[in-house]
């Protein structure tokens, strides 16, 4: 009997070698000076626990910027200290007097999922208490956070984009605007279209041109921030029949809630005459509404599929906001996220966490690291309820079209968090395997650049495309 074991275990450790090389191997695929970094753990099933277990590794210990696999550790730091029950609340503060109210002031805290529409449901709700008129100025309170609205370390040229707008305590529709632009080819000039109900002005100096002229003029397309919320498009643009959907990332979030502000008061037939100033000292005056986000168990459902920045780095710094009892900042977000998963048993001393989201560059953090996160988030799925806010191959979130991925043999077999920038794309999460057996995995890869297609030549997969597809059949028909 134990001979017959003996066997089969020599087995079984020679097919995980077999696997491992097959796994190296593949990085042949990718284009020359590509790091590859990856840690598989042991399969595990209905009947038994994950495990620290390994089956295969490569490069484990270098420090890797994780982009937004970031937002795992951001999730799992929110559920473990701020729980799922935790809530944003927007509220307004002030003295009322008959039909009057003054010493206005709004308190801000965070909420990223807070909108136009929130506001103006409560404004009717001030309305509905009799009051008509503010006497005096506005005050918007920004104290819950401190420091900067972006993370060191962050690409300057990504702040007026939406997926990198500004996370300031004061947020409304996302501080971000959305509109396009029309590039038909009987136009010299593209066009913007924003709605006229955004506060903010854009004007277009875009030349129209044909793909030849654009490379050979070494242009782009491209944007100016100006003070008030004001924004210049230049550069150039190939002509199409589309639009083109454009997102701007709001400048100046003050700026943009006090013109929101005065348009609903006027909507809501509320008088007001006095100013919209800014505060950052603590609310003393009494509060007269309270609006509640939804639980912070749904926010970061949202947050995880959709691997939503501005979420993630609100979170970030409501954690060290709490934690330290303080205004909230990258810096104690860092911090309280070290120690509260130095708590749970996960060691982020080598690793280096510059925010929440995984957009700055400064972030480092390796495979080993990052396991970790994920095999505890597994053993403790029953209580954080983290896995399934994870995105899909082929069904939703950010996997929902990723080449390589949608393969029938690959669809809805990988539930996994993205983390992609410029260079780099990673996945950390479970493969389901045809033995119906499920395998922890972490896999990064960066410095990936890919020589320019031929245009002579039939397009193909790229090289990652074709390498994550590689990768995930081996797993999913060897184990």
């Amino acid at each position: 009997m134990l001979r017959i074991y003996l066997y089969s275990l020599t087995l079984y450790f020679i097919s995980m070698t077999v696997h491992a090389d097959e796994l190296a191997s593949l990085q042949a695929l990718l284009p020359s000076g590509t790091n590859v970094a990856y840690m598989i753990g042991q399969p595990f099933g209905a009947t038994n626990e994950v495990t620290n277990d390994i089956s295969s590794q490569q490069n484990t210990e270098l420090l890797l910027t994780p982009a937004s696999t970031q937002k795992l550790l951001t999730a799992l730091t929110a559920k473990l200290y701020l729980t799922d029950e935790y809530t944003f609340n927007t509220s307004l503060h002030g003295n009322i007097n008959k039909h009057s109210i003054s010493h206005t002031e709004f308190n801000f805290t965070g909420d990223p999922t807070f909108t136009r529409d929130d506001l103006r449901r409560m404004l009717k709700q001030l309305k509905a208490q009799g009051v008509t008129r503010i006497s005096g100025d506005i005050s918007l309170n920004q104290s819950r956070f401190n420091g900067y609205n972006w993370g060191n370390g962050q690409v300057w040229n990504d702040q007026a984009v939406c997926y990198a707008t500004q996370a300031s305590a004061l947020v409304i529709n996302g501080n971000c605007v959305l509109g396009n632009l029309n590039r038909s080819a009987d136009l010299k000039k593209a066009t913007i279209y924003i709605p006229d109900y955004e506060p903010l002005s854009i004007i277009s100096q875009v030349d129209i041109m044909t793909k030849e002229q654009q490379q050979a003029q070494f242009c782009d397309l491209e944007v100016t921030r100006h003070p008030g919320n004001n924004y210049t498009l230049f550069g150039c643009i190939t002509p199409s029949k589309r639009n083109l959907p454009l997102s701007f990332a709001i400048s100046e979030p003050a700026t943009y809630f006090a013109a929101v502000l005065k348009a609903e008061l006027s909507h809501a037939k509320i008088k007001f005459s006095g100013d919209v100033v800014e505060n950052l000292q603590p609310v003393t005056s009494a509060m007269v509404l309270n609006h509640q986000s939804v639980s912070l168990g749904d926010i970061i459902a949202k947050m995880m599929k959709e691997s939503d920045n501005l979420i993630a780095d609100i979170i970030f710094k409501t954690i060290g906001a709490e934690y330290f009892q303080q205004a909230g900042n990258y810096r104690n977000g860092a911090k309280a996220m070290r120690e509260i998963l130095a708590e749970a048993g996960i060691s982020l001393s080598s690793n280096v966490i510059a925010d929440g989201s995984g957009l700055s560059r400064h972030n480092l953090v390796s495979t080993e690291t990052m396991f970790s996160v994920l095999e505890y988030t597994i053993k403790h799925d029953d209580k954080l309820q983290l896995l399934t806010t994870m995105p899909i191959a082929g069904v939703d979130g950010t996997l929902q079209y990723r080449r390589g991925l949608l393969s029938k043999q690959l669809t809805g077999k990988i539930v996994a968090k993205t983390g992609s920038l410029k260079g780099l794309s990673n996945l950390v999460g479970i493969v389901q395997t045809q033995k119906n057996h499920k395998v922890p995995f972490v896999l990064m890869v960066s410095g990936y650049n890919p020589l320019p297609r031929d245009s002579d030549k039939p397009r193909q997969a790229s090289p990652l495309t074709q390498y994550l597809a590689a990768f995930f059949n081996t797993i999913v028909t060897k184990h």
